[in-house]
């Protein structure tokens, strides 16, 4: 009897222990499979996170090469345009520079304007259609016109038609963009912008400054988006 009761006893201990096995067995299972969800997971984000940065990467090497495109299409209209107004640049009658993505043809006033006039002559009109031809080349570029005169002031008959220096400096801006759209360029591209006194690049106290001052600029430059 007392044999039967150490079997028995012998076998409920073995019975719990392998109850606590498998109960071990099936934490370290469950343990396991999180740990796997986990890890699939992580590795799920890494994907999305590489293929993002692989997007991100590549847009940027698009506009970096939109970039050199129109970098390159600009230094290419300058030298269009120093070719075509290779007479006027060595007269001083216009000047050209190009600057921190800005493409700027600076015309004086003498070679469009007659003094207190916003019609352009006819020696103006004849340098304006060698800027037409190479404006009307150019893509993705915004074109401004802009117009700014000297400090004195305008007088009491030319009043009546320009009140000041910014109508009278807005108007010939206007006249100049007539004549480049009328030649080809594209009106979509274009603006006139007039500025009067108030942007002088000399000083307005003798007369050489005076004369730098009234000008006219042709700006090409990058279309903002």
């Amino acid at each position: 009897m007392k044999g039967i009761s150490i079997g028995i006893l012998v076998m409920l201990v073995l019975s719990l222990t392998g109850c606590a096995e498998l109960k071990e067995l099936r934490v370290e299972t469950s343990e396991q499979k999180e740990l796997i969800d986990q890890l699939q997971k992580e590795n799920q984000a890494c994907k999305d996170s590489l293929e993002a940065t692989q997007e991100q990467l590549r847009q940027a090497g698009l506009e970096l090469q939109a970039k050199e495109e129109k970098v390159r299409e600009q230094s290419e209209a300058f030298t269009r345009m120093q070719q075509a107004m290779k007479a006027e640049l060595e007269s001083k009658q216009v000047a050209l520079k190009e600057l921190e993505g800005k493409l700027t043809l600076t015309m004086v006033e003498a070679i469009l304007f007659d003094s207190g006039k916003a019609e352009v002559k006819q020696e103006g009109r004849e340098a304006l259609q060698k800027v037409a031809g190479v404006l009307k080349t150019v893509e993705d570029q915004e074109i401004v016109v802009a117009g700014y005169t000297d400090n004195v002031q305008i007088g009491e008959r030319l009043a009546k038609i320009y009140p000041s220096n910014w109508e009278l400096s807005a108007a010939r801006a206007i006249s100049v963009v007539k004549i480049l759209v009328a030649d080809g360029v594209n009106p979509e591209n274009i603006s006139a912008a007039g500025y009067g006194e108030y942007r002088p690049v000399a000083d307005n106290d003798t007369p050489e400054g005076r004369a730098q001052n009234r000008r006219m600029e042709i700006i090409l430059m990058p279309v903002r988006k």
